[in-house]
């Protein structure tokens, strides 16, 4: 696949999934009363991070990053987002190359947030009632940024460790549905190294004019 035809079929939802992403980490909510209320108490965290006049010096851009990043990984499954994104291929792999897969599809995330950050702090957030079915979830909201609402959708796991989100629905689009077409091409192409190829490549390319 090539660069630009990944950038036009993926990269606004990598996009609106690291804006959503930025929304949701965050630190000791974890008591909150259900998915949507751990959302709402998680925002106000990550934007005092992005805030934080002490954090707006440019050589503390990799200090805000970190203190997001490290907080997002108690919420944000990424193995179990992985798993679906690469739908039946994951069960044909070792647990070595689920491991590196796991590695490579959430460190293109992460670039992809570091790289925007900026935009996270001038978007709004309007909830909508969760969705409630035994360990499952789903809260929607809609994101205002200037000239546009962008209506989300978190799909959410309730784990040993609390609720635990797997997937967006962006604009009615899974984002792990919209993944899984999108590798499995490149695989059917290819092999899944090529798409591990793909992945650094987007990765290395992410923050480049």
């Amino acid at each position: 696949m090539s660069k630009n035809a990944w950038r036009e079929s993926s990269g606004w939802r990598v996009l609106l999934l690291t804006l959503t992403f930025s929304l949701i980490m965050g630190g000791s909510a974890a008591l909150a009363a259900g998915p949507a209320d751990d959302i709402k108490g998680l925002i106000n965290e990550v934007l005092a991070i992005l805030d934080n006049p002490a954090l707006q010096a440019p050589e503390q851009r990799a200090r805000k990053v970190d203190l997001v990043e490290q907080a997002a990984a108690r919420y944000f499954n990424y193995r179990e987002m992985a798993k679906r994104c690469l739908g039946e291929t994951w069960d044909t792999l070792s647990q070595g190359q689920q491991n590196e897969f796991v590695k490579n599809f959430s460190g293109l995330l992460k670039a992809s947030f570091a790289c925007r950050l900026d935009e996270f702090t001038k978007a709004g957030v309007t909830y909508k009632p969760e969705i409630l079915k035994a360990d499952q979830a789903e809260v929607p909201i809609v994101i205002r940024r200037p000239n546009d609402k962008i209506p989300v959708s978190f799909r959410m796991l309730k784990e040993p460790q609390g609720w635990m989100i797997y997937d967006l629905v962006i604009e009615g689009v899974s984002l792990a549905d919209n993944y899984r077409a999108q590798f499995a091409r490149v695989i059917k192409g290819g092999s899944f190294q090529d798409l591990l190829k793909v992945l650094q490549a987007r990765m290395a390319e992410e923050c480049k004019p």
